[in-house]
């Protein structure tokens, strides 16, 4: 099918007289997660990853991928005539100067792409000879037959119950910050920071509970937002209040802005795609190019939020129990897999007050499934569940008052030996992180390595990030804050929630992940230094652990967290599961 598929585009690209084109993993928002309406990669490749890129150019067609995707990615395009390449923008631009010819045109969606994106593969074009032209039309939509509608479904208020700050002081706060830059107005580019600024929540997009939505906030406070007709309602003309002005259309924006007399814009480069800036352009507006201040007000989450996401995390942990207490008696049977497995678990988060969503698709990998990572389970994937072998679980609940990601590893039954030294360092790192004091100012990249240097001193290592920022009933994966080995220059502050998940993978073998929520908090007892607090709370697998390679420390801590999760969740789970909990968190010793 995708043979028919490339050569409807590159029919529909001649007629432009272009010779190539950029086919992202995106929507015009820059979401991570996109409606069906805007999958094109996965429609026109087979590739359902959450990050990727495609191009086509004369007769060859290549999709890049990075390390996280790149069994998925081999998987899914199969025999198909699609070259798979490393997701780097020197590896994207050197195979597009080999595949088209001096003179040729590559074309692009300006609703898909950002400037910082396209600047290095534009430079590295014109060396080539090579234009980069964007186009009015995506071809991709003119092939794609019954194209899924574009969704509109109701925003709804998000109370402050749940929120801990009024929309209208949000407002204000932003406001300030936009007259102490002598600015006019902010570019409020996704449907992310809209969500937060307005306390509004929606279910466009799959897992990201938002209602498509953009606009401006004007340096006095009042704000003009785009919702879709569908989309409102009196009780959220209300909630808005009447200096929130709706628009029914995106151009419509940018009239209300000239008619606010804004002639100064604040936009964040790596949120507001081509399309956008060339509107504010062309109306002679000034821009200033600086990362969202809404990005970093989101990240620090108030007293409410993280009270919110401690009981999310505490109903989480109880479902995801019940689901680990059932799965030995399920495992085994004739019809149960990985695909049957996200099934019962997913069961298990619904009988939980305020569940509303998977906050991403699990990542149910069994065996050498488990070692693809971010693996999607599928009809034709899904492996039968033995009771031998290692099985990785990676998933996650939206509650309203909270957004909650969890990895666990379990032993079905008998496994490798070696898997015991993989799954233990991975462990200590986990613990390192976990455990960490550091001073005030620290960046996410100046602490990765403690979670890797247990792997790194036997020379392993993972291929992807440590930990991610996460949002409260919003993305699982939130910046501006990370922790990896890419550069971010943002400093760790209270606050912020991220990730702790180093892991270690063997091809065709086992996925080893472990994976809590953790949230920053000041040091009580060291001035100036700060210091991480544990929300998920779920039994981390003894079956895999070698206490020989452990500290004592190590081991305290240990003993100490499956003591805290013993204790919170056995007045919420089923007497089976309780009975589970009690040999789950037993205490561990050196033999």
């Amino acid at each position: 099918m995708s043979q028919e598929r490339l050569e409807a585009l590159r029919q529909a690209l001649a007629e432009q007289q272009v010779q190539g084109f950029l086919i992202p993993r995106g929507d015009e928002y820059q979401n991570e997660y996109v409606p069906g309406s805007d999958e094109r990669l996965a429609w026109l490749t087979g590739f359902t990853g959450s990050a990727g890129l495609a191009a086509t150019a004369g007769e060859r067609s290549a999709l890049f991928v990075d390390g996280r995707y790149t069994l998925q990615a081999a998987q899914q395009i199969g025999s198909q005539p699609i070259e798979q390449q490393s997701l780097t923008p020197a590896d994207i631009a050197n195979w597009l100067c080999e595949a088209l010819r001096e003179g040729d045109t590559l074309g692009y969606d300006p609703r898909l792409h950002t400037e910082p994106g396209l600047a290095p593969l534009k430079k590295r074009l014109d060396e080539c000879g090579i234009d980069l032209r964007a186009l009015d039309a995506n071809p991709i939509d003119s092939i794609w037959e019954n194209r899924p509608a574009t969704p509109s479904g109701a925003a709804r208020p998000h109370p402050l119950t749940f929120t801990g700050e009024e929309s209208t002081s949000k407002r204000q706060r932003i406001a300030d910050l936009l007259a102490a830059k002598k600015q006019d107005a902010l570019w409020l580019a996704n449907p992310e920071v809209c969500a937060w600024l307005f306390n509004i929540r929606g279910s466009d997009i799959p897992h990201l509970p938002v209602a498509l939505s953009m606009g401006f906030l004007y340096r006095d406070g009042s704000a003009t937002l785009y919702l879709a007709e569908s989309a409102t309602s009196d009780a959220l003309r209300q909630h808005l209040g009447r200096d929130v002005e709706i628009v029914r259309d995106k151009p419509s924006l940018f009239v209300a802005a000239e008619r606010q007399h804004v002639q100064k814009v604040w936009t964040d480069p790596l949120l507001t795609n081509c399309w956008t800036l060339h509107e504010l352009r062309n109306r002679e507006m000034q821009i200033l190019l600086e990362r969202d201040p809404i990005t970093l007000a989101k990240a620090l989450k108030n007293t409410v939020e993280l009270e919110g996401s401690r009981a999310a995390h505490i109903r989480d942990g109880a479902a995801l129990c019940e689901f680990l207490a059932e799965l030995p008696g399920a495992v085994g049977s004739e019809h149960f897999g990985e695909l049957e497995a996200v099934e019962l678990l997913r069961s298990k988060r619904e009988q939980r007050e305020g569940f509303t969503d998977d906050s991403f698709d699990s990542i149910s990998g069994y065996r050498g499934n488990g070692a693809i990572v971010h693996y999607r389970v599928s009809p034709e994937s899904s492996l039968t569940m033995r009771a031998e072998g290692i099985y990785l679980i990676d998933s996650g609940g939206q509650y309203p008052d909270g957004t909650t990601d969890v990895t666990r590893t379990v032993a079905l039954g008998e496994f490798p030996e070696q898997a015991k030294g993989h799954f233990t360092r991975v462990l200590k790192g986990h613990i390192a992180l976990a455990t960490l004091r550091f001073p005030k100012g620290t960046c996410g990249e100046q602490i990765d390595a403690f979670a890797r240097k247990s792997l790194w001193d036997v020379g392993l290592d993972y291929a992807h990030g440590t930990g991610h920022g996460v949002g409260s009933f919003l993305s699982v994966h939130e910046g501006p804050q990370r922790i990896g080995k890419a550069t971010t220059n943002v400093a760790l502050e209270p606050g912020m929630i991220v990730s702790n998940e180093p892991g270690f993978y063997l091809t065709d073998e086992y996925g080893i992940r472990i994976e809590n929520l953790i949230y920053v908090i000041e040091s009580q007892n060291y001035p100036g230094f700060l210091e991480f607090k544990a929300l998920t709370l779920v039994p981390i697998e003894r079956q895999l652990i070698d206490p020989a390679l452990l500290s004592d420390s190590e081991l305290e801590w240990l003993n100490d967290y499956h003591t805290e999760v013993r204790e919170t969740l056995s007045p919420l789970v089923n007497e089976q599961t309780r009975a589970w909990l009690v040999a789950a968190t037993a205490p561990l010793a050196r033999a």
